[in-house]
């Protein structure tokens, strides 16, 4: 991605806001917190890097024949959650540069970016669980997703678009100075290899990822 090799390293527990160099050093995280029920729990970790483009994140999942179900992407799209998958949960502050900034259901706008290990995604935008807004496929396919698969692990590659983040929030929250927040998860609801893993905890009894108030704050730094 045009970067340097030097990563920021930060694990959930005693990590506050996360730093976000624009246009320099990565910043890699690990999903440590293996909630709910968990048959298995596959290491995984992703890699951020902002630029002008938009947000990159690469993950990486330690985990040998992933299941896969949905293998095109179709529209209306499929639900990838059955399968083995990662999350990218993002959310904007409705008030620019909000100091303020605290994630909550129905007072944020959120993103939730769901793909499986063969790179088809299931994604949408709002500001609550319901009523959501469905990436069109040209949206998924400015995504950029690439997904790989060997022996033993998968990756996925992403760009969360500058531009398109800008027509939803009505700012440019991708650029330096600004604040947003995120979480991300590698999840199967398969019984057999059934797991929810999180960067960010998330402290309720039942399986949720649509929770803004437990995502990781971030900043673009300049």
């Amino acid at each position: 991605m045009g970067f340097t090799s030097r990563c920021v390293f930060l694990v959930a527990y005693g990590a506050n806001m996360i730093k976000i160099p624009f246009n320099t050093d990565k910043v890699e995280l690990a999903l440590t917190h293996h909630l709910w029920k968990c048959v298995v729990k596959p290491e995984t970790k992703a890699t951020l890097s902002m630029d002008d483009k938009g947000l990159h994140v690469h993950f990486v999942v330690s985990e040998s024949n992933p299941q896969i179900t949905a293998k095109e992407q179709q529209e209306p799209m499929l639900m990838v959650c059955q399968d083995s998958a990662v999350e990218l949960f993002l959310a904007f502050p409705d008030e620019e540069f909000d100091e303020n900034f605290k994630p909550q259901l129905e007072h944020c706008l959120y993103l939730n970016i769901e793909i499986n290990a063969a790179g088809i995604c299931y994604a949408k935008h709002g500001h609550s669980r319901k009523g959501r807004t469905a990436f069109t496929l040209d949206e998924i396919r400015a995504l950029n997703i690439q997904s790989s698969i060997s022996d033993n692990e998968w990756t996925i590659d992403l760009t969360v678009p500058r531009d398109f983040i800008k027509g939803l929030a009505y700012y440019d929250a991708f650029s330096p100075n600004h604040v947003f927040a995120l979480n991300l998860y590698k999840i199967s609801e398969t019984k057999e290899i059934e797991h929810y893993i999180a960067y960010n905890k998330v402290d309720v009894p039942a399986p949720n990822f649509h929770l803004p108030e437990y995502f990781a704050l971030c900043k673009v730094e300049a």
